[in-house]
């Protein structure tokens, strides 16, 4: 096996920190990006195979600059981990739009600029595998998740959509969609709410957010089974898939979406078939 070089965004705590320590362990070179490197070298230390930089995937040019060294240190990148990101729950109504434009501007734009950056080497390379992390929530939403259902669904699009243009250079993509795995990520660090309140929204969604934050440090997902998987995807021969579903509350979730979108579809599939021309 061709040991290989990754680039890891989100490596400063959670599965990022997690994936990057076995990349490691296993033999593999690392470009770890975070907000600030200090957390990714205090927590692994020093290590020949490990770049770790501070870079805010929302500036592209800062994003640009990190591909640029690591291509430098390592000579190429055959995987990119989109990982970065945080939550919010909360109303659409009672978040405000800068909070909204916040996490599209991490989450959305974030990825899309980590993605946009590091596509020329790996076209020049003729190869190269990128990993999109989309989430359960963004196939099979629930309620109080709008902002983050936004982000989420269109990260599933984007890689579905731009895998039909990377097969024609040789770049490979997946949209992994995990459950919830026991990291910091329902955390008040990871897991944003609203500031204003609307009384007619108040109680049912206090007790949604409440029940989600009592989830914490109870989640299903092993972070550490959760690395080896993706790690072991690109490990073999064949090529990952483009859909992804890891935890068993994410293929819950997806059965349980495909059956209610079939259900629609056949109950007014007699009718909706027919807003045809007639020849």
């Amino acid at each position: 096996m061709k040991n290989k070089v990754w680039f890891v965004t989100g490596a400063g705590q959670g599965i990022g920190l997690v994936v990057t320590k076995e990349l490691l362990k296993r033999g593999h070179k690392v470009i770890a990006t975070s907000r600030n490197k200090s957390k990714i070298e205090e927590a692994i230390g020093t290590n020949e195979n490990l770049l770790a930089l501070s870079v805010d995937i929302k500036d592209l040019k800062a994003v640009e600059s990190a591909v640029k060294s690591g291509v430098e240190k390592f000579g190429e990148i055959d995987v990119l981990l989109n990982n970065a990101g945080y939550s919010q729950m909360w109303t659409f109504e009672e978040t405000d739009m800068e909070d909204i434009k916040g996490n599209i501007e991490t989450n959305l734009i974030g990825t899309l600029n980590v993605t946009h950056a590091v596509l020329p080497v790996m076209r020049k390379q003729k190869h190269g595998h990128i990993y999109i992390t989309s989430s359960a929530w963004g196939y099979g939403t629930v309620p109080y998740n709008s902002v983050y259902a936004v982000v989420k669904f269109g990260l599933d699009g984007f890689a579905e959509s731009i895998s039909h243009e990377l097969k024609t250079v040789g770049i490979s993509i997946s949209s992994i969609k995990p459950g919830g795995v026991r990291t910091n990520f329902l955390t008040s660090d990871s897991l944003q709410t609203g500031k204003s309140t609307i009384e007619e929204y108040a109680a049912g969604r206090d007790e949604w957010v409440n029940t989600v934050k009592s989830w914490n440090g109870y989640q299903d997902g092993n972070p550490q089974k959760y690395a080896e998987f993706i790690i072991g995807l690109t490990e073999k021969d064949s090529v990952p898939p483009m859909h992804i579903f890891a935890g068993r509350d994410s293929y819950e979730i997806a059965k349980n979406k495909i059956a209610a979108v079939q259900k629609d579809m056949d109950e007014l599939e007699a009718q909706a078939t027919n807003l045809h021309f007639e020849n």
